[in-house]
């Protein structure tokens, strides 16, 4: 036998216990049993009514007491050593005793019912909540996030980027009214003054349209001074005026690109204040988010959604390497604002909940499936004699509790059985 555990070794000392208590009892059973013949047999005590009906008794004792202790017995090892068929059961029926016991457990423990009951227990919102509100975990959280950003970078390189753009911010956008999230990252972003590197993007974007145009827009603004000042004009000056027309314009973008500009300056505070009619106004948030829903649709924007994927992805490539970068500040902040929405808003929290219920209960037939065949590998792969000493351990004291009923109800049904045939009959014979 080998080395029962510490902590369960008060178990298999009350097994031990209740153990000699039935083979004591099976062997008083046998040793009265040969008495009630052997004295008799002698002449020491005479035969009689008494004798005849403990006798009968006992013997009825020590067979329902020693069956019960082939039956007990079987299930672990061979009776006596006898190598006799269906003994032994369940070493040599491992795999189907763990198959067994895997499908008794998803079938009656790890169900759905019971799922739902235990997830509807746990406060996952205010779990979460907790977690994000440690400064350490956010930043925990946010490494993670920016660490797999180039990893989904990468997977939109196969043409999908442009369409990508496309379908977020058509889904973005044609909800009721701008996220509260979304409200929230993008005050971040202007408090924090990274929206100015969006600023300089869009007129990097618009100084390479113009350069790329120039005779487009050449040949539209002589055409506009034709039709205004007549042919003559037009074929006198309309080329110079273009030239002049856009030679300022350009002027005026250099002007404006330096990062402490008026109009930069004057950008950021109209972006504060579109933000806070956002908030307060969602009517307008609503026409805001329909403009811009049909401005990303148009064929001229889905032109260039490849060139602004590459934009945008030399962009955060370029900020993942600094640690006090626009992404950082703005996923930090977001988290940030996400446990203060997991605390105090119903909604965002009843969502929480359902989405992780509904993620549960849908993983539920694979996961089942995946306990069945771990339970079976498990319990196959257990040593014999320690699956034995495992479960004679927890359930040895009610098998013993079996032996024990066995020898007694075997005496009492064999004295009940003699009296009723020798009241029926006179004898027993």
């Amino acid at each position: 036998m080998e080395k029962i555990p510490e902590a369960e070794r008060i178990a298999w000392q009350a097994y031990v216990h209740y153990r000699r208590i039935a083979t004591g009892l099976l062997m008083m059973m046998g040793v009265l049993t040969f008495l009630g013949y052997l004295l008799p047999y002698y002449g020491i005590i005479e035969d009689s009514f008494l004798l005849n009906v403990m006798r009968t008794g006992t013997q009825a004792g020590f067979i329902g007491g020693f069956a019960d202790w082939f039956a007990v017995t079987a299930l672990f090892r061979h009776p006596m050593g006898i190598p006799i068929p269906h003994t032994a059961i369940l070493p040599m029926q491992q795999k189907r005793l763990g198959q067994g016991l895997g499908r008794f457990i998803t079938r009656y423990v790890f169900t759905k019912e019971e799922l739902t009951q235990t997830l509807n227990k746990i406060d996952f919102p205010s779990i979460l909540a907790q977690y994000l509100s440690n400064p350490a975990n956010i930043e925990i959280c946010s490494n993670i996030i920016l660490k797999s950003v180039p990893n989904m970078l990468d997977r939109f390189e196969d043409g999908r980027a442009s369409n990508f753009i496309g379908r977020i911010f058509s889904r973005l956008l044609s909800g009721e009214s701008l996220s509260p999230l979304m409200v929230r990252a993008l005050r971040t972003m202007v408090d924090n003054e990274h929206h100015q590197e969006v600023v300089s993007f869009l007129l990097e974007i618009i100084k390479k349209n113009l350069k790329e145009k120039e005779q487009d827009f050449k040949d539209i603004i002589q055409d506009r001074v034709r039709e205004q000042g007549g042919r003559f004009l037009g074929w006198m000056i309309g080329g110079s005026i273009a030239s002049k027309v856009l030679v300022a314009v350009s002027k005026e973008m250099d002007r404006i690109d330096p990062q402490d500009s008026d109009l930069r300056h004057g950008v950021a505070e109209w972006m504060k204040k579109e933000i806070d009619k956002f908030e307060t106004n969602p009517e307008r948030g609503e026409k805001i988010s329909e403009a811009l829903k049909v401005f990303v649709d148009h064929e001229s924007v889905q032109e260039w959604r490849e060139d602004i994927w590459q934009k945008i992805r030399l962009m955060v490539e370029e900020d993942l390497e600094n640690n006090e970068g626009w992404m950082k500040t703005l996923i930090n902040d977001t988290l940030t604002y996400l446990a203060t929405q997991l605390r105090e808003d119903p909604v965002v929290r009843e969502k929480v909940v359902n989405t992780i219920q509904s993620a549960v209960i849908r993983s539920l037939p694979h996961t089942q499936e995946w306990l069945i065949r771990f339970t079976e590998t498990v319990v196959a792969g257990w040593d014999s004699n320690a699956l034995v000493a495992r479960l004679e351990t927890r359930v040895g004291k009610d098998l013993q509790y079996i032996r024990i009923n066995g020898s007694v109800v075997g005496f009492l049904v064999g004295i009940i059985l003699y009296l009723f045939l020798y009241l029926c009959f006179g004898h027993t014979n």
